[in-house]
């Protein structure tokens, strides 16, 4: 589709659409509905929940936090005293897309026991190949995301 300018050249028309939406919460009250709360990677408000097996690895589980943090992104760690089972459980619930679970071995071989929101159990790595999956992820800057 073409037309001609005022020049007497050909050019291309470019048209804007745009849809206003009442508010900025009614805004988000969409995303949350099309998303229903699984947000993807780089729109969860939290992206990665440690989750330390007992309370003798939360250190471990807060050195691996300033880590990720460092890094630029969302994390938490869920230091409470309950089940292994019930922390992984609320976390799922949340629908965290990923899930670290810190246990004895993983603090002695310095390494993360991974889990994802969809694909359940990814096994154990190290932080910089969890950093190479994460960086993997949709730019959180929104650089290369559309929704």
């Amino acid at each position: 589709m073409t037309y001609i300018g005022p020049d007497g050249n050909q050019h291309r028309p470019v048209m804007l659409h745009r849809t206003a939406y009442g508010s900025l919460e009614r805004f988000f009250g969409i995303l949350i509905e099309h998303y229903a709360g699984a947000f993807p990677f780089w729109l969860a408000p939290v992206q990665v929940k440690i989750i330390p097996v007992k309370e003798e690895h939360v250190a471990y589980a807060r050195e691996v936090e300033s880590r990720l943090r460092s890094l630029g992104y969302r994390v938490e760690t869920d230091p409470r005293d309950e089940k292994l089972g019930k922390k992984i459980r609320d976390a799922q619930m949340e629908k965290m897309p990923f899930m670290l679970v810190l246990g004895s071995r993983e603090v002695e071989g310095g390494t993360l026991s991974v889990r994802e929101r969809t694909t359940g159990d990814i096994g154990a790595m190290s932080f910089d190949d969890f950093a190479q999956i994460l960086a993997g992820q949709p730019d959180p800057a929104f650089k290369t995301c559309a929704l």
